[in-house]
């Protein structure tokens, strides 16, 4: 409660932060007011004259929300630097005429006497750059006005330092600003500066602008008048004055034509244009050269000036604008036109609006930008990395090594000084947890914490299908984001080994290209609710047996071919937040914290820029754990409140030892910064998203994606047309007045147990309720036939045999009777079957389950056999049964979805992620003996190496009891002959392979077309084939279509562990269309060269 109380009180002042009533400095449309303090025309109007309150309001009226007011030295400082008090008067009054009508104020001193930006042109020389006694008196000047106008609020009026410096050298004027900032930063230190880059504030010369760092109030400008020839159009101070030529936009300002009729001088003048064309990617590209710089920046950008002059051609110059205008809102760039009045201004001179112009203008968007009142780690619009290096730059040593270690048990740290929340986890893959006591393992006893249950992983790979993977990944992700939980901790793609491995049914199969496809668009999903996904256990992860501290010991070719892959898209492809090291060693180290998984692999063959954290007590040594990439320890000890209080939080691996290693330097800061750094990633990431999501729970769209992927899960193994030529399935509706259902997992909760993956569902549909509320209780009858006890985590019930003998009698009692009888059992979750923490003692069924089909079948011959289970089992009845059904763990519509597919609503069509083999004794890993699996107790080797799963069966011609990729339907699908583009490849040629699929049976359904690779001769050992594709296509009866697969040249290759890298033998290649890895419909052949 607690920590409830605390998430809550955060919360609310975490989210009130973010809607401070403290105000910032926030514009987007302004104007220029020039030639009133500032390029005093001779002859024209006095400053008495020049500007009044009415234009101010005129101003504000037009849609415009700030002013840029220009000020020179020498209007308002008389030559013996006295300041001239009418002058000053004015400004003030400018001022508060522009505060009066809610418009911002930027004080742009524009030109002093040792400085004008047009001196070049003028045939004059700027002594600012050369003389410190004029940068002194600059300086000085600052300090002036500085002194005037400090009480201005800091939210209305801005300065800026100077406009258009024309230094000779970049550094002079950025050794300038710093002079000028410190001046002005004595005094203010929330004034907003507007600070723009050298020459003329031009955006080429962005690069070389240096302002002082972690300001949020300051604000870089630029000035953009391109192409010069069209905004100064016969402009007589400029060089184009007398240019006689037209000028054009968009397109080439001048055409080839109107170029070779030019006098020679004004073709010099437009030499430069040549074959230029100017359009909105244009000048996008240029303004992008500031912004660039200004995010890198951490810093807003504004355009200060920016306009065309009056004798430029009208519609070309409006549809300029027009096209500025809009790249300023796709750069969230503010702006100021030049100018009020005149030949630029947005008025003429005699103060008549130009109203094309002025629509123009306030056809954007008008979204303000804000400066300052905010620290840039907080502002969640300015670059992910950007907010991480501020942060970290106002940490302790102590804040951030804190981030490293949990408080909690599924929480870790942030830091409250900054605001900074902590994380919130919940276990998955496959639904988001009930809640965990802070200090226990006990649920907490809420009772708003329920969840959509989805189907188990194993279920979701068998559907072959990534569109339904995404879906999976965005529904489960809108659960966690309701639950207020920030990383959920899947999906987990460990290899499918063995079929003893308690933990398979969370993961994806024996395939790694199949495990890589279907978990990216599911880390895709979920993170798209701001909620990162957490792939693990990496790795290596394929066993429970001994799981804390057996060591792996496999090959680098093994490794990066089969048992990497996943992972690697997860990185690389889904752009994964977060990963959890596994609780194995690898080659002597625990995987927690490898160097080579860690630092080599991940974070530096992949460049992996996110989380690595313990599963929950993973770590083993503070030094490895600080050294070797380990981020974030979790674990289950508590803070001392409890028993427990010896093993608090503070004494994980990273925690105070990790402390202490670093302030006795035997760990660098360079390793703090970077774990703190990521842990920081991964906080902005999620508990600090502004996305504006909200997520959901357990509704109708949940219920819908869940029971699409049950269904398409769902894989038929066997259904022969044995009773007059027909077969069991699917059940048509009246045939059967008397079925009978067997079997515990007809009616059982199967989100139960299972470890840290049980669920508390808000709905669970059981296949026995699914199927009387189909069929009537009338026709559905229900015998248990065993019993399997309670979902224990770490021990098994003992079921009494005479309670297992009452059991069966029954059931067979009442099959005879049956017309016929449904068969539901398999695995479930309880401790030694499909369950975290120890793997299956057997291959075998369990509770009896063997004797019982065996049983069924001689009392009834219609007996169809469904099998719920994360794992292949033995079958030694499978000769006898006509039908059968691989089912999973489906979720809370199982039930329905398992009866809609028995009852033919919905067409089989999920294939097997994983072998069958006929005998325990066949699989790969069991081959090779106890030091292959499950090892001594302290070290295994995977002496199958590559040969996982089809690639052994295929390569040792052992034949599976089902081979990978196998899945019947209700249909039947034909195969056209493959035909592939060429029968060579060069280099980075690409070949097509085609192949038509045609549905010639009765119903719709979906076939899952497979492609393989075979190297038909190399000089290692590769498999027979290789899955590198697949399509999963929809069709109606009758209906055919072409499949296109691609082939390139990284689908020939293999790991070279010499080489250490990837590598492709040129010779003969073979391409196999099949509808599983042993059925192959077609055959290819092509060479390498």
């Amino acid at each position: 409660m607690r920590k409830l109380i605390f998430f809550i009180l955060w919360t609310v002042s975490f989210v009130g932060g973010y809607a401070s009533s403290q105000k910032v400095f926030e514009i987007k449309r302004g104007i220029n007011l020039s030639h009133w303090l500032s390029q005093r025309i001779p002859n024209g109007p006095s400053i008495q004259e020049g500007m009044n309150e009415t234009d101010f309001n005129r101003i504000v009226r037009a849609g415009f929300d700030h002013v840029r007011l220009p000020i020179d030295e020498e209007v308002l400082w008389h030559e013996n630097g006295e300041k001239d008090k009418e002058a000053f008067s004015y400004l003030h009054k400018g001022i508060q005429w522009a505060l009066q009508n809610d418009l911002k104020v930027i004080v742009d001193l524009h030109i002093v006497r040792s400085h004008y930006f047009n001196a070049g042109h003028d045939g004059k020389k700027n002594l600012l750059w050369e003389s410190a006694e004029a940068q002194a008196h600059f300086l000085q000047l600052w300090q002036e006005l500085v002194q005037e106008l400090k009480e201005y609020p800091t939210s209305e009026v801005a300065y800026e330092i100077m406009n258009e410096p024309t230094a000779p050298n970049h550094e002079d004027w950025n050794k300038l600003v710093e002079k000028a900032y410190q001046v002005i930063r004595k005094e203010e230190k929330e004034r907003v500066l507007v600070i723009g880059s050298n020459m003329w504030q031009g955006v080429y010369t962005f690069p070389f602008l240096k302002v002082p760092k972690g300001d949020e109030y300051i604000l870089l400008s630029c000035h953009f008048y391109e192409p010069f020839l069209l905004s100064h159009y016969r402009a007589s101070w400029t060089e184009f004055g007398n240019y006689q030529g037209a000028v054009h936009y968009p397109g080439e300002l001048v055409t080839k034509q109107e170029l070779d009729a030019l006098s020679e001088a004004d073709r010099k003048l437009t030499d430069r244009y040549r074959g230029m064309v100017w359009n909105k990617a244009m000048l996008a590209a240029y303004l992008s050269k500031a912004k660039q710089v200004a995010d890198e920046k951490g810093l807003n950008l504004y355009c200060g000036e920016f306009g065309i002059y009056e004798k430029a051609p009208k519609a070309d110059a409006l549809r300029w604008y027009k096209d500025v205008i809009e790249v300023f809102d796709s750069l969230d760039i503010a702006w100021s036109i030049w100018d009020y009045k005149g030949g630029f201004g947005v008025y003429t001179s005699q103060g008549l609006p130009k109203k094309e112009l002025m629509h123009t203008l306030m056809s954007g968007s008008g979204k303000k930008i804000e400066v300052g009142g905010m620290p840039l780690y907080l502002d969640v619009r300015k670059p992910l990395e950007l907010r991480v290096k501020d942060a970290l730059s106002r940490m302790t040593l102590e804040e951030k090594t804190r981030l490293s270690y949990a408080d909690g048990r599924f929480s870790t740290s942030g830091c409250a000084r900054l605001g900074i929340p902590g994380l919130m986890y919940s276990d998955g893959p496959h639904g988001v947890r009930a809640e965990i006591c802070w200090n226990s393992w006990d649920y907490a006893g809420w009772t708003n914490d329920s969840c959509t249950a989805f189907p188990a992983l194993t279920c979701l790979a068998s559907t072959w299908n990534p569109s339904l993977s995404k879906k999976y990944g965005l529904a489960i992700g809108e659960e966690a984001r309701f639950r207020h939980k920030n990383v959920l901790l899947g999906p987990g793609v460990n290899i499918y080994r063995t079929p003893l491995n308690g933990r398979n049914f969370e993961y994806m199969g024996e395939d790694p290209f199949l495990a890589a496809r279907m978990c990216v668009p599911y880390i895709q999903g979920v993170q798209e609710n701001g909620v990162a996904a957490c792939v693990k256990h990496y790795a290596l992860n394929n066993q429970e047996h001994w799981r804390n501290h057996i060591d792996v010991q496999v090959s680098d070719r093994a490794l990066y071919e089969i048992y990497l892959p996943a992972f690697k898209a997860a990185v690389e492809e889904g752009k994964v937040w977060s990963i959890m090291g596994a609780y194995n060693k690898v080659r002597g180290t625990h995987a927690a914290h490898n160097k080579l998984l860690n630092n080599d692999i991940l974070k530096g063959e992949w460049k992996f820029d996110g989380c690595v954290v313990t599963d929950w007590g993973a770590a083993h040594d503070t030094y490895e754990a600080a050294m070797n990439g380990l981020d974030l320890e979790l674990g289950t000890f508590t803070n001392g409140l409890t028993s427990n209080s010896d093993q608090g939080y503070d004494s994980y691996y990273l925690g105070s030892a990790y402390l202490r290693m670093v302030k006795e330097g035997k760990v660098p800061m360079s390793v703090v910064d970077d774990k703190a750094s990521r842990v920081l990633r991964l906080i902005f990431r999620t508990a600090m998203n502004a996305d504006g999501q909200f997520g959901a729970m357990s509704n109708d769209s949940h219920y819908e994606t869940a029971y699409q992927v049950a269904t398409e899960g769902v894989v038929l193994l066997k259904n022969q047309s044995v009773f007059k030529g027909e077969s069991l399935l699917p059940l048509k509706q009246g045939k059967y007045k008397h079925i009978l259902v067997v079997g515990d997992n007809a009616v059982r909760n199967l989100m139960a147990g299972g470890g840290s993956s049980e669920l508390k569902p808000k709905m669970v549909i059981t296949p026995l309720e699914a199927l009387v509320k189909e069929l009537g209780s009338d026709c559905v009858t229900f015998s248990q036939g065993y019993m399997a006890g309670r979902p224990m985590f770490d021990r098994a019930d003992v079921i009494p045999q005479s309670v297992a003998d009452s059991l069966y009698n029954a059931a067979i009692e009442e099959a005879r009777k049956a017309d016929l009888v449904i068969f539901m059992g398999g695995l479930n979750k309880n401790y030694q079957q499909d369950c975290e923490g120890e793997d299956r003692r057997a291959y075998e069924l369990p509770y009896g389950q063997d004797r019982l089909i065996e049983g069924l079948l001689k009392a009834n011959k219609k007996l169809v056999v469904v099998l719920t289970s994360g794992n292949a089992v033995a079958m030694p009845w499978l000769k006898e049964v006509p039908s059968l059904v691989q089912s999973w763990y489906l979720g809370s519509i199982g039930g329905k979805a398992l009866a809609d597919v028995l009852l033919g609503e919905v067409t089989p069509s999920g294939k097997l992620p994983f072998s069958y083999p006929a005998k325990l004794e066949d699989c790969p890993a069991h081959y090779y003996g106890e030091l292959s699996y499950p090892g001594d107790s302290i070290r295994q080797e995977y002496k199958e190496d590559i040969l996982v799963g089809y690639r052994w069966y295929d390569t040792k011609h052992i034949q599976p009891l089902f081979p990978f990729g196998y899945g019947l339907s209700y249909t039947q699908f034909e195969y056209g002959k493959p035909v592939i583009s060429a029968r060579e490849m060069k280099g980075d040629d690409v070949l097509e392979i085609r192949c038509n699929v045609k549905n010639v049976g009765s119903v719709a359904g979906k076939e899952i077309v497979q492609l393989y690779i075979g190297d038909e001769k190399c000089r290692v050992l590769r498999p027979v084939k290789e899955l590198k594709d697949f399509y999963k296509v929809a069709l109606q009866p009758g209906e055919e279509r072409e499949v296109v697969f691609t082939v390139d040249k990284e689908d020939l290759m293999f790991f070279d562990d010499q080489l250490h890298d990837w590598v492709a033998e040129p010779g003969k290649f073979k391409a196999y269309i099949g509808s599983s890895s042993k059925d192959i419909k077609g055959v290819v052949e092509f060479e390498l060269k």
